[in-house]
């Protein structure tokens, strides 16, 4: 679901509206849609302090038979971002369609009516909340895809009361093939996990004060070759911190964490949570199943009594420790993080 706007110009070429997009800054990129033969597709996106969350998608396409008694231009400019983008994307939005008016002439169609354009609001958001809120929807549709394509088990036994009957049942669905690819994905689960504070910990640092006024005197030994890397706009000096340090590791990002941010994530994640069945400290379980994923990476050990529910259980812990962690920034930066 998004905004759908379509500008149909009273005068303007092809080349006319792609000159016009291409001066804002948009960029040639492919579409899913099915557009007519003849379509040129665009994207713009500001990266400057996460301005956009989903940026704005522009298409220059032929009008149909249809179309033509709104006009009788034969293009017309389609402008679409989604209702998660930020305000930023939608005031780029707006200003792709009221200046195109202005220069082409034409009306307005779209999701508000005749030449009326997105609704805009008041926005109380940072670059630290916008960056967060960026990345949490990033980890949790990942994660929301697996729990939707997970597969079940391939072996199916009947249910039993009988206690030896039980065991052998529990025994043998230990040889079920899908128990193996439960184990394949935990390497997957950690991943997730890692990717959510590796890069929460570099939105940080570019940002909190206690960081900036560290990266002034701090002293570090760096490779010639990671200064190409900057020179050439491939690395930030973040990504070189954070470089310096494993997420895969609880105490390696609780010492990153601790040394540039003065947060404690052990702390923070320290607390009783119900997690499948159980209660148990959300920290004790993240470390557990770091600890899992190693056995599997390094030591080739499948458990073979994970089941697809044990597997769940794994993401519901990534998921209450993404969500208990957000809740601790929202209080330390006075933040807003959108729900997904």
């Amino acid at each position: 679901m998004g905004r759908d706007l379509t500008l149909y110009p009273q005068k303007a070429s092809k080349k006319d509206l792609k000159d016009y997009l291409e001066k804002l800054g948009f960029e040639k990129c492919n579409h899913f849609w099915e557009w007519p033969k003849g379509t040129l597709n665009y994207s713009w996106f500001d990266n400057n302090d996460f301005k956009s969350i989903d940026g704005v998608s522009a298409d220059i396409y032929p009008i149909s038979i249809e179309e033509q008694k709104i006009t009788k231009n034969k293009w017309a400019l389609h402008v679409r971002n989604l209702y998660s983008a930020s305000l930023h994307d939608v005031v780029m939005l707006n200003n792709v369609l009221r200046n195109a008016r202005k220069q082409f002439g034409g009306t307005i169609h779209g999701d508000y009516g005749i030449n009326r354009y997105a609704t805009l609001w008041e926005d109380h958001s940072t670059p630290i909340s916008r960056g967060i809120t960026k990345i949490y929807h990033h980890v949790n549709q990942e994660i929301s895809a697996i729990k939707v394509s997970l597969p079940n088990p391939i072996m199916k036994f009947p249910q039993s009361n009988e206690v030896t009957k039980d065991d052998f049942i529990n025994f043998t669905q230990t040889l079920d093939p899908s128990r193996v690819l439960y184990n394949g994905l935990v390497p997957f689960a950690v991943a997730m996990f890692e990717y959510f504070f590796s890069q929460i910990f570099q939105i940080l640092i570019s940002y909190d004060e206690f960081a900036l006024t560290k990266q002034k005197t701090y002293k570090m030994k760096i490779d010639f070759s990671i200064l190409f890397e900057v020179k050439n706009n491939e690395k930030t000096i973040e990504n070189i911190i954070t470089d310096n340090y494993t997420f895969q590791n609880l105490n390696q990002l609780n010492k990153a964490y601790k040394e540039w941010l003065d947060i404690d994530v052990r702390k923070v994640l320290y607390k009783k949570k119900k997690i499948g069945n159980s209660i148990t400290f959300l920290e004790n379980r993240i470390s557990e199943i770091i600890q899992y994923r190693h056995g599997i990476v390094h030591h080739f050990e499948i458990d073979r009594s994970l089941t697809k529910d044990d597997y769940i259980h794994i993401l519901e812990a990534i998921e209450k420790s993404m969500i208990e962690f957000i809740k601790f920034l929202e209080t330390k930066y006075n933040i807003k993080i959108d729900e997904v």
